[in-house]
């Protein structure tokens, strides 16, 4: 096997397993006897069926979220988000919930449980944060998908898990959710490149709900996916080591640094090993234990 090939089987092996936020108790439900596509599929219900866009879950849906279940979208750990879903809803978690009855989330959660479930199902899967082009013609939004390895195409492949048929027809979406191209979605390493090249405008990069774009915004998702590409997914809005703030101007040092997390990421299996070591080494770019969380305006120790 060439080198390509093996670090390729070691980094399948590697999101073949849990990461800190994705551990499963043991016995957690997934379909089974199901071919490869109808199993993901079938886990990508489930998901839908235990948790809600919380933003939208009065105007799509028609259901004010009582607070316990609209916070749930600062829970960091899949387990202790499954664990309120029952608390809320004690029926088999495979059973969908009426959107009253499913925990708030936003994208990174119905990222990150849907991973959760492929991992425990054996199928090496990861979370990825960039940015949706199908919420807002014209504009790269704020997001994060889920991929997973498709062992008969020989490739990863890009889900959308949030979109599901109240968010496809509210946001007139007619793609395959199930196979999400690379045009709908921009990992943020190639957004990085795409920007360094002068081939996109970085001020229509972020999130037009607080109406809020720049370069600063496809770094910090940088930074998220290359802690998301080592199993350490942690929320949208956390913010740690390198970046700049809006308004001001990455020094070269940092764009230089951007530039190199950006070329690793792009391709994540021929740079496995440089991922996780650069990661593991780089104080301005490891989580360290303790974030800033804009949503709540403070730092928390995870």
């Amino acid at each position: 096997m060439c080198q390509h090939g093996a670090m390729s089987e070691q980094s399948r092996q590697f999101y073949a397993r849990p990461g800190r936020f994705t551990a499963l108790d043991a016995g957690a439900p997934h379909p089974e006897g199901l071919d490869l596509r109808s199993e993901v599929a079938a886990i990508v219900d489930l998901v839908q069926g235990l948790l809600i866009y919380d933003v939208v879950a009065e105007p799509f849906y028609g259901v004010a979220l009582p607070a316990e279940q609209a916070d749930a979208i600062h829970e960091r750990d899949t387990q202790r988000l499954l664990d309120l879903a029952l608390s809320v809803d004690p029926r088999p978690l495979e059973e969908a919930r009426p959107p009253a009855h499913r925990v708030g989330a936003r994208c990174h959660a119905f990222s990150r449980v849907t991973v959760a479930f492929l991992r425990s199902a054996g199928i090496p899967a990861r979370a990825r944060c960039g940015f949706g082009t199908y919420f807002r013609p014209g504009w790269y939004e704020d997001h994060w998908v889920a991929e997973y390895w498709d062992a008969k195409q020989g490739r990863w492949q890009m889900i959308e898990a949030q979109l599901d048929e109240v968010w496809r027809e509210k946001i007139g979406f007619t793609g395959d959710p199930m196979a999400i191209t690379d045009e709908q979605f921009v990992t943020a390493g190639h957004a990085w490149q795409a920007w360094r090249r002068g081939e996109l405008d970085a001020d229509r990069c972020g999130l037009s709900a607080i109406e809020e774009h720049g370069a600063f915004w496809i770094a910090a998702n940088l930074r998220l996916d290359l802690a998301s590409l080592n199993k350490v997914e942690m929320l949208p809005w956390d913010l740690w080591g390198e970046g700049w703030e809006p308004g001001e101007e990455p020094t070269q040092k940092q764009l230089e640094l951007f530039d190199f997390v950006a070329r690793l990421t792009v391709d994540p299996d021929a740079h496995f090993l440089e991922i996780r070591a650069l990661y593991k080494s780089h104080d301005g770019l490891r989580m360290n234990g303790k974030v800033f969380t804009v949503a709540r305006n403070c730092y928390e120790a995870v």
